[in-house]
C-alpha cells in the first residue's frame, strides 16, 4: 500500500501579501499540485494530519471560501480513486464545524474525524485479482485528531490543577488511548497511527516556546504501531525510524524560511512468513518536495548599503537577484546616521519589486547613533539664551549661525 501523509495546510485568507487572497491562491495551487502529484505516484490513501485551516472562528463568507479550496482539493483525490482520510488539528486553527461541514457533503471515499477512533479502508492489492475477482485488503489506521486543551482545563478532574500536571495527566491517558487501539487492531495487518500532536523526541524549531507545557505522544504510546504519521511541527521529520512529521506543503511565515515544505509517500509491505518471521511489515518513506514560495531575508551592513546607493540592486550578483525573484521578502539593515540619511524606504522597496519581488514584507534599519559629549558647563542655572550658546559652541557651529539661533530664540521667548 502506498500512503501519502500531508499535513497543515492552513488555508485562509489574510496572510501578509500584494493582496488579501494572494497567499489563499498560493496555497490553493500548491493543494492542486499536491494532488496530481499523489495521482501521478499512484497512492491508495492519502492521510490529512490535521491543521486544514488558518483560523478557526471566521466569518462566513471567508469560512465558505476556504472549505471551497479544502473541498476541490478533497475531490481531486476522490474522483482519481484515492481513499482520504482527515482529522482535525489544533482548535484554535480547525473549527470542528467546518469539519462536520465537509463530512456532511459525503465525499466519496474521504472519511473525516474529529474524535479519536479507528479507521477501516479497503484497498485493492497490487497484485488485484485473484481467482478472476478484484483481491481487497481492509486496513486500519487509528486516528487521533487534536486535542482541545482549553475545554479539557474546565471538567472538574481538572480544575485547580496546575497546567504542568494536567497536562502530564492527559499525556498519561494519550499514551492509554493509543495502546487500547493498538490492541484493537489485526495483528496480522499493517498498523498506521495518525495524530496532530507534539511528539516526544521531536525537532519543534521556533515553536519550542509555543509547546511548553503540551500533552505529548510519548515511546510507549507509539510503541505497537509499523507507522506514525504526525502533524502539528512544520518541521519535515523522521524520528525513531517509523515516526514522521511532514509539515506544511507551503510556507507560511518567516519562521519557515529554511525548511523546504512538501510531504511523505510511505510504501508499505507485508514481508511476514508464516515460518519464519510471523509478522514483519517493512515501510519505505520518500519526501517530495512542493514548489513553494519563498521566503528570504535580506540583511546588509553598511558596506553592501552603501553598494547598494551607489549601484541599485543590479549591482549585487546573479544568486542574490534569483534569490528574491517571485520571493516574500524582509530588508534588515545597518549603518551608521550619516548613511541613514541617504536612505529612502520607498526607493528601497521599489527596486525590490523591479527586481522581481512577490512582496516586499518589511524594510527596518538599525541606526549607529553616535554619542556626543555632553557639556558640563550646560546646567539649569543658566538662561535659555546662554544654555543654547555653549551647546551650540559644543556641536561645533560657526558663529554665525550660532548668532542667528540666539536671535532666533529671543524672538519666541518674547512671543
Amino acid at each position: 500500500m502506498l500512503v501519502g501523509h500531508i499535513s497543515d495546510i492552513h488555508q485562509g485568507v489574510g496572510y501578509s501579501g500584494p493582496f488579501p487572497l494572494s497567499r489563499y491562491n498560493d496555497i490553493d495551487n500548491i493543494l492542486i499540485w499536491t494532488a496530481d502529484k499523489l495521482i501521478k505516484e499512484k497512492v491508495d490513501l492519502a492521510v490529512i494530519c490535521g491543521d486544514m485551516f488558518k483560523d478557526a472562528k471566521v466569518m462566513l463568507d471567508r469560512a465558505s471560501q476556504e472549505i471551497l479550496s479544502i473541498v476541490r482539493f478533497l475531490r481531486r483525490l476522490s474522483s482519481a480513486g484515492i481513499e482520504v482520510i482527515v482529522i482535525s488539528g489544533t482548535p484554535s486553527h480547525d473549527s470542528i464545524s467546518s469539519y462536520e461541514l465537509i463530512k456532511e457533503m459525503q465525499i466519496p471515499r474521504v472519511r473525516i474525524y474529529t474524535k479519536p477512533e479507528i479507521s477501516t479502508v479497503e484497498i485493492t492489492d497490487y497484485h488485484p485479482y485473484f481467482n478472476g475477482k478484484p483481491n481487497y485488503t481492509n486496513y486500519n489506521i487509528a486516528c487521533l485528531p487534536g486535542l482541545n486543551r482549553s475545554m479539557l482545563m474546565t471538567q472538574d478532574e481538572y480544575k485547580g490543577l496546575p497546567a504542568e500536571q494536567v497536562h502530564r495527566i492527559m499525556t498519561d491517558k494519550i499514551s492509554m488511548l493509543c495502546q487500547g487501539m493498538a490492541a484493537q487492531m489485526d495483528e496480522g495487518k499493517p498498523k498506521i497511527l495518525m495524530a496532530h500532536l507534539t511528539y516526544q523526541g521531536s525537532d519543534t524549531g521556533f515553536t519550542d516556546l509555543l509547546m511548553q507545557n503540551e500533552p505529548i505522544l510519548t515511546r510507549e504510546a507509539v510503541a505497537g504501531f509499523d507507522l506514525v504519521c504526525l502533524g502539528h511541527i512544520h518541521r519535515p521529520q523522521i524520528i525513531d525510524d517509523k515516526v514522521f512529521y511532514s509539515g506544511p506543503v507551503e510556507r507560511l511565515s518567516f519562521n519557515e524560511e529554511n525548511i523546504q515544505p512538501g510531504f511523505y509517500i510511505h510504501e508499505i509491505n507485508d514481508i511476514s512468513d508464516s515460518e519464519w518471521n510471523p509478522r514483519a511489515i517493512l515501510v519505505e518513506s520518500k519526501f517530495i518536495e512542493a514548489p513553494a514560495r519563498r521566503y528570504y531575508t535580506i540583511e546588509w551592513d553598511e558596506t553592501a548599503l552603501i553598494h547598494f546607493l551607489n549601484h541599485g540592486i543590479n549591482g549585487f550578483n546573479t544568486s542574490f537577484a534569483s534569490d528574491i525573484k517571485d520571493s516574500i521578502v524582509r530588508l534588515r539593515y545597518s549603518c551608521s546616521e550619516e548613511v541613514a540619511r541617504q536612505v529612502s524606504r520607498k526607493k528601497l522597496e521599489q527596486a525590490l519589486y523591479d527586481a522581481g519581488c512577490f512582496y516586499v514584507s518589511e524594510i527596518k534599519g538599525q541606526v549607529e547613533r553616535v554619542d556626543r559629549a555632553r557639556n558640563s558647563e550646560v546646567t539649569e542655572l543658566l538662561s535659555v539664551e546662554q544654555a543654547l550658546n555653549k551647546w551650540a559652541i559644543n556641536q561645533g557651529i560657526e558663529e554665525s549661525e550660532r548668532q542667528a539661533l540666539s536671535a532666533m530664540t529671543e524672538e519666541l521667548l518674547c512671543i
